[in-house]
């Protein structure tokens, strides 16, 4: 794409070059021609002196001879006539010179330079970028809030398009607005026909805007009804041993997770729903089972992400150590009893934290640890994503959703069972 337009740009800048540079370069006629016509104009006036008996025939002949005489001579020597002026060629090698370099110019700095290919900045060769309060990936990602925003904003004239109240809902749980996602799905389901995807979705947002955020009602009832529909839908069956759990009701659980188990490829999502079912397992006082344990008997995509995992040990589990402090300049905007959330994120994946705690901004300073038993979501915490971003956000609401108004700062992605432990100082208003 970028040779087609500076060829295009090439031609367009001769194209301006020529037509400036012709009427300086060409050959100078326009004064032969002149005089010329005057020469003719003289001979027609001689001749019509003559006619009338104004000039006699010795005068005639003689003013005749001088008027042909000086009309051959112009004819013969046109190119000595008016020599190209030495000005006009200094002026058009200017032009020459000035009109591609000031272009070039022109462009860098009023166009849009990067709009010429599609490679983004290169990573450094060590793999990592320096530690910024900024996400890097969040420079070139697109803006989710402000395209959910505009989407809804078109939904208002078109509040029966099922499919645009579906994706909103989507956009809405990528950006972590679970509230205004549950109210989105249940526009989409009631314009849309009932199917296990939008069902447990659904489902999921409901029990993420809840608080405390639990699965107990409304949602159950939505995965039961995806599962009516479809009694192997994976993230239903999660949810729905989910939902059992958080009711204490672990015999309702295993049953259900046993029943994923069988229908899931061995992989992390599968070890995640181990895990999660020998939570329960040693509430019945039975003996866990081992990754090996389950045989997979069908192949199926990995299910997808639940709503809340149940605590595990944390003695063994590996982890970040994470140093947050507040700049100065923004003391006086942070409360003491302001909700402090620190939390990491995969680097590219799931917007949902793979490990958070949550504090008061009256602790800060603060020195904590990150582990991999601190995930929200089952099959996702930091043991299955080596690469994470680490942040801490001062929510003025309380809200684990970011805010306009809250505090914050987040690192460059990093590994971080390398990295060990990281410094970061809360210096951004949202």
């Amino acid at each position: 794409m970028s040779l087609s337009f500076w060829f295009l740009a090439g031609l367009l800048v001769l194209a301006t070059l020529a037509l400036l540079l012709w009427p300086l370069l060409r050959q100078s006629g326009g004064t032969r021609v002149a005089q010329t016509a005057l020469l003719r104009e003289q001979l027609d006036a001689l001749k019509a002196a003559h006619s009338a008996g104004l000039v006699d025939a010795q005068t005639y002949a003689t003013r005749q001879q001088v008027l042909s005489a000086a009309a051959l001579a112009l004819i013969d020597a046109p190119a000595a006539a008016h020599p190209r002026k030495r000005s006009a060629v200094v002026t058009a090698l200017a032009l020459a010179l000035t009109i591609p370099l000031a272009t070039v110019v022109l462009y860098q700095q009023i166009g849009t330079p990067n709009a010429l290919g599609f490679a983004g900045p290169s990573p450094s060769p060590g793999g990592t970028a320096p530690s910024s309060s900024e996400d890097p990936a969040s420079r070139n990602a697109p803006d989710l809030s402000k395209a959910a925003d505009a989407l809804a904003a078109k939904l208002k004239d078109n509040p029966n398009d099922g499919e645009g109240w579906a994706l909103l809902a989507r956009t809405y749980r990528a950006t972590e607005r679970f509230d205004l996602a549950s109210d989105a799905y249940t526009r989409a389901r009631a314009l849309l026909p009932e199917e296990p995807d939008l069902l447990a979705e659904s489902a999921e947002a409901l029990g993420l805007s809840s608080n405390p955020r639990v699965l107990a009602g409304e949602p159950e009832k939505l995965v039961d009804r995806a599962l009516e529909l479809n009694p192997t839908h994976q993230n239903s069956l999660f949810l729905k041993g989910l939902a059992r759990a958080q009711a204490d009701d672990p015999n309702g659980a295993e049953v259900t997770w046993e029943r994923l188990l069988g229908l899931m490829e061995a992989g992390p999502a599968q070890a995640a729903v181990i895990e999660q079912l020998n939570i329960v397992r040693s509430k019945l006082g039975k003996p866990p089972m081992s990754a090996s344990a389950s045989e997979p008997v069908a192949a199926s995509p990995m299910a997808a992400t639940p709503v809340a995992s149940a605590p595990s040990d944390a003695s063994s589990a590996a982890g970040i150590e994470v140093s947050i402090s507040l700049a100065p300049e923004l003391a006086e905007i942070a409360q003491p009893n302001e909700v402090l959330f620190v939390f990491a994120r995969a680097e590219s994946g799931p917007p949902a934290p793979l490990a958070i705690q949550r504090l008061t901004a009256g602790s800060l300073p603060v020195t904590l640890r990150l582990d991999e038993s601190m995930g929200m979501i089952a099959g996702m915490s930091l043991a299955q994503f080596p690469r994470v971003v680490i942040g801490a956000r001062i929510s003025k609401s309380g809200n684990a959703q970011a805010q306009p108004g809250d505090l914050e700062t987040l690192s460059a992605p990093l590994d971080w069972r390398q990295a060990g432990k990281v410094s970061l100082v809360i210096d951004r208003v949202r």
